[in-house]
């Protein structure tokens, strides 16, 4: 048993205090982080845009006339630099998640989309492809339940040539990359939920897409059948 007063135990109990140092700073960095993350998601469009819909459908009396005027004012600052002192490397870390599109900008402006909205997803090939006929949102693995949700789509469109290698859905459609797998059944069931026509896309389609019940199939993007008015 060594002595309090050897050096060795000193030696041990400043590295341990150092250790404790670190792991503190570390612990204070990562509350920071997540302030600023606070924060940014407090301020974004996102979050306003859903208040301003619910305090109006809570007081349909009292707020619903004034909901389109206060929704064109919050598409009008959909840009707008969030306020609040930072720091300089704060400055350069910080999330401004608003200048992004998101589905829900659609909602916000007066006119709304006109003509074929497909979402789904694609290759980027196909996505271009696509683009020079109808507006295409694409679906990606980080956030494609919550953009389905909220777009306001036609036809749900799956491209077999998304699962390439190369493109966000890698490996769709074979078997065993479970992950794919599953979040493909959930768009599919939201799909249907929704009531949009779920099309599969592609020449060269993996087994695990072609066993799939579809409402149709089309080789080409020209192909895509028009959903009925």
């Amino acid at each position: 048993m060594t002595s309090p007063d050897d050096p060795r135990s000193a030696e041990r109990a400043h590295r341990q205090a150092a250790r404790l140092r670190a792991a503190l700073r570390d612990s204070r960095s990562r509350v920071n982080e997540l302030e600023r993350r606070l924060t940014a998601l407090e301020t974004s469009t996102t979050v306003q845009f859903g208040r301003l819909v619910a305090g109006a459908a809570r007081n349909p009396r009292g707020r619903a006339a004034r909901l389109p005027r206060e929704l064109y004012r919050l598409w009008k600052r959909r840009h707008a630099p969030t306020t609040g002192s930072v720091t300089g490397r704060e400055s350069d870390e910080r999330i401004e998640p608003d200048h992004l599109d998101r589905p829900e900008d659609r909602l916000l402006v007066a006119g709304p989309v006109e003509g074929l909205v497909i979402t789904g997803l694609f290759a980027r090939d196909t996505a271009a492809v696509l683009a020079g006929h109808a507006t295409v949102v694409p679906l990606y693995p980080h956030d494609a339940r919550t953009v389905l949700t909220a777009a306001d789509a036609d036809l749900f469109v799956v491209d077999a040539a998304a699962g390439d290698p190369g493109n966000p859905w890698a490996y769709l459609g074979v078997p065993g990359v479970y992950d794919r797998e599953r979040a493909l059944h959930e768009l599919r069931d939201l799909a249907r939920h929704r009531g949009l026509p779920r099309v599969l896309l592609g020449e060269r389609v993996p087994p695990g897409l072609a066993v799939l019940d579809w409402d149709a199939v089309a080789r080409t993007a020209t192909e895509i059948p028009q959903p009925a008015p």
